[in-house]
């Protein structure tokens, strides 16, 4: 049975991820009023940069013996399983950020849904990579 959770580093930047394309979007819908663009910007930046990453550490999951368990939540949590039997593919990508923070994002592909796994540090990607493609 392998236990694993996000990364704190891999939050941040999932947090900066989130930050970006608002603050850039911000001066282009918000040209008229300077005052209406920063109360925006300020609501964008508390509810990415804090909020995004703090419901990201509330992430866990773990592989037991037949299925893929995730639970995530701040206020609810949710709950997903994944039966390994029906995982047709799995994907390991990293950006030059991630790769930086030694993190990496894992997809894991199966029939009727697709899991992102958003985070994982490069030693945890290694060891769930392994454990499940023995089980492919």
């Amino acid at each position: 049975m392998l236990q694993f959770k996000l990364d704190s580093a891999a939050c941040r930047v999932l947090g900066l991820w989130l930050f970006l394309p608002g603050a850039l979007v911000c001066p282009f819908l918000f040209w008229r009023s300077f005052v209406a663009g920063a109360v925006f910007l300020i609501g964008w930046a508390v509810v990415s940069l804090w909020l995004c990453p703090l419901w990201a550490q509330s992430f866990s999951a773990a592989v037991t013996l037949g299925e893929v368990r995730v639970e995530y939540g701040l206020l609810f949590k949710f709950r997903r399983r994944v039966p390994t039997r029906f995982i047709t593919g799995i994907s390991r990508m990293s950006t030059p950020l991630l790769h930086s923070c030694g993190c990496s994002l894992v997809l894991l592909h199966a029939s009727g849904t697709c899991l992102w796994l958003l985070g994982l540090s490069d030693k945890t990607a290694d060891q769930l990579l392994a454990l499940l493609e023995e089980r492919l």
